[in-house]
């Protein structure tokens, strides 16, 4: 039996495997959620794009980091990521990265993920800083960040070329000197 180390309610985190893919694709069809995640892993239309994305986050496994696929617990099936991708070692920094299927938004999942994988960075990861960057127009990403104790740090402005328009980026962080176990709502 696989040990959980992340679960919410009924939802919990696991490694991608293949089954994976045809959750890929369906959540990058999908022009709702994808507006504001920015060009990285949203063009995956094909079971080997999709496969490639698999792959691209199981190996972030072996750099410190790691993507991990959100599910029912009782259903197994992909219904959105989540994790740490961009690890650089000399600095102990990450990237933290994530997206949901609309139809759970607004059910604390990412909020609460977000909780349990920065104190799990900080205190077993030994990270020194994790940060994300966020589509300025994106405000429930921005909200569920400072949730979590981020700090808006600045703009980058025109930072990409999405969709045929420049778009401003806003950089988040916590740093581990400034993490405490904040209980601002309830991890299961």
């Amino acid at each position: 039996m696989i040990k959980i180390l992340f679960y919410y309610k009924i939802f919990s985190l696991r490694k991608p495997k293949s089954e994976d893919a045809g959750g890929f694709i369906d959540i990058c069809a999908d022009k709702e959620v994808m507006r504001y995640y920015g060009c990285e892993g949203a063009f995956i239309n094909t079971f080997e794009d999709a496969n490639k994305q698999i792959d691209w986050c199981n190996k972030q496994f072996e750099n410190n980091a790691g993507k991990w696929i959100i599910v029912e617990q009782e259903k197994d099936t992909y219904i959105g990521d989540i994790g740490f991708f961009n690890f650089v070692e000399e600095h102990r920094r990450v990237e933290l990265g994530y997206r949901l299927k609309k139809e759970y938004w607004g059910k604390g999942i990412i909020s609460n993920f977000i909780a349990q994988l920065v104190k799990y960075g900080f205190t077993k990861k030994n990270y020194n800083r994790i940060e994300a960057t966020v589509d300025e127009r994106n405000f429930g990403s921005k909200r569920v960040l400072l949730k979590n104790g981020f700090k808006l740090e600045g703009i980058l402005r025109e930072f990409e070329f999405e969709f045929n328009e420049f778009v401003n980026l806003e950089v988040y962080s916590i740093l581990k000197r400034e993490f405490t176990d904040i209980k601002s709502h309830e991890i299961q």
